[in-house]
């Protein structure tokens, strides 16, 4: 191990007292801990109001990836960038809202303050829009995905925009329910689901009266021997 020489007191982070307080102490996975002080790293560097960071920022950002490739030479970056950020998200660290920009979806990273909650509610309800495209999935689609199964990145982001132009919402939404029932949260499940429906039918295969067991049929006739009541000879 290198030794380290020193902080520079001119450069000093501001972070919240919230975070040694109530965060890192309930922090367990070490993917949410450098991400989270990555992205308040980050936004601690901008100017303006609503500081915030895109995935694909994050993900081009070589300090992190640095750091994040320690913690498992195996897993590709983005898993690990995935699984901090779904970390955060859920405990409520970091919000998230997706936004459309220059034709295509970009998902952006905020600190959870009262002011960015505010922006973000004003810009939460924009929709994904394309020119000559069909009309993507409502932001509620989005959130209820991000409620009920995990993060969405900006791959299934695109993948849930063409299955809501595919598929009615109502489907949608009861295959995540499906999925939270089956506690299988994850969108291929969703996807399977969704292409059963759609080759088989959604309505349920109707239920089959179960035949009454005739004990008679057993007791006499040519089985009576195995069951220890033989028919009487004529």
């Amino acid at each position: 191990m290198t030794a380290f020489n020193g902080f520079s007191t001119e450069n000093l982070v501001p972070l919240p007292a919230e975070l040694f307080t109530d965060i890192l102490p309930v922090i367990t996975s070490p993917a949410e801990l450098k991400v989270t002080l990555h992205v308040f790293w980050v936004v601690s560097r901008q100017r303006g109001r609503a500081k915030r960071i895109s995935w694909d920022g994050l993900l081009a950002d070589e300090t992190l990836n640095r750091s994040l490739r320690l913690l498992s030479p195996l897993r590709p970056v983005s898993e690990l960038l995935e699984e901090g950020l779904g970390r955060a998200l859920e405990r409520g660290t970091l919000l998230h809202l997706v936004s459309a920009e220059a034709g295509r979806a970009v998902s952006w990273y905020l600190v959870n303050t009262a002011a960015n909650r505010t922006w973000v509610e004003r810009h939460g309800g924009t929709r994904l829009e394309q020119p000559d495209e069909s009309p993507p999935a409502q932001p509620s689609l989005f959130t209820l995905y991000e409620q009920n199964i995990g993060l969405l990145t900006p791959m299934l982001v695109e993948e849930l925009r063409e299955a809501s132009v595919k598929y009615p919402n109502a489907w949608l939404e009861d295959a995540m329910r499906a999925a939270v029932e089956a506690n299988i949260r994850n969108w291929r499940y969703i996807r399977r689901i969704l292409e059963r429906w759609e080759a088989d039918g959604k309505e349920p295969a109707p239920h089959r009266p179960e035949q009454s067991f005739d004990l008679r049929k057993y007791t006499t006739g040519k089985y009576a021997a195995f069951f220890g009541r033989a028919e009487p000879n004529e």
